[in-house]
């Protein structure tokens, strides 16, 4: 029987490279996100809280989401407003109470405004529906005069060309795990590859995109450092 070698590292010398911004192998982000002394912990976010600073200073930054659709045409496990939960009320704003929130919350101070809807089957069924969206988004800037993000799910390449001519800024699409089986089992019946590479093809064309995970469901370290490296060649 042949033992599996344990690598051995040095909290210190993982924080000095991340400190000075060198790439950490696999192993060594495994290692840190493993990390239960409250001790080595606290080093640990004293770092972060360095590199934070170093980039962003003490600032913070807000953003606003309207949800302006909680109809869905998928059966995510973890969603609320998946297709398969009975919901009692759901709602599909109009223009204009979309627009009136979003310039409430440029009131408030935010600095993003995040138009948010579930893949509603009532944009789907008919591509010229998305052209409410895309107008949506020519009302929103011109009212708010702050940058919007989009999150409609996966939307078709012309779709994406015609929100960006628009004015979008960001695109989110959250793949909640480079696990393709994990990724299956909390999107049963989706496209990952294409839900993936759509946040590709969004980079492409000049937006920027914002991509996250899920944790703490059937997901392991690893699972969870694949994606910190899958999200990092996005480039989101």
């Amino acid at each position: 029987m042949v033992k599996t070698k344990i690598p051995l590292f040095k909290l210190e010398d993982i924080l000095e490279k991340a400190y000075n911004e060198q790439v950490l192998a696999e192993e060594e982000i495994i290692f840190l996100l493993g990390l239960e002394d409250e001790e080595d912990i606290n080093q640990l976010f004293g770092i972060a809280r360095e590199l934070r600073y170093r980039y962003f200073g003490n600032r913070i930054f807000l953003y606003g989401f309207v949800y302006f659709s909680t109809w869905c045409r998928n059966h995510c496990l973890f969603c609320a407003y998946r297709k398969s939960n009975k919901l009692t009320r759901r709602y599909r704003k109009t223009g204009k109470e979309i627009a009136k929130a979003a310039c409430k919350l440029a009131e408030s101070g935010v600095h993003l405004i995040d138009l948010t809807m579930g893949e509603d089957p009532f944009y789907y069924r008919n591509g010229n529906n998305f052209k409410f969206l895309v107008d949506l988004v020519k009302t929103v800037k011109a009212e708010t005069d702050l940058p919007v993000m989009v999150s409609p799910g996966v939307i078709p390449k012309q779709v994406l060309i015609s929100l960006s001519k628009a004015g979008v800024d960001w695109y989110a699409c959250y793949q909640e795990t480079h696990n393709p089986q994990l990724f299956s089992q909390l999107r049963p019946g989706q496209n990952y590859k294409l839900r993936l590479f759509t946040k590709y093809f969004a980079k492409k064309i000049g937006l920027l995109v914002e991509e996250g995970i899920l944790t703490g469901v059937g997901d392991s370290l690893r699972d969870i450092v694949t994606s910190i490296n899958a999200m990092k060649k996005i480039g989101a």
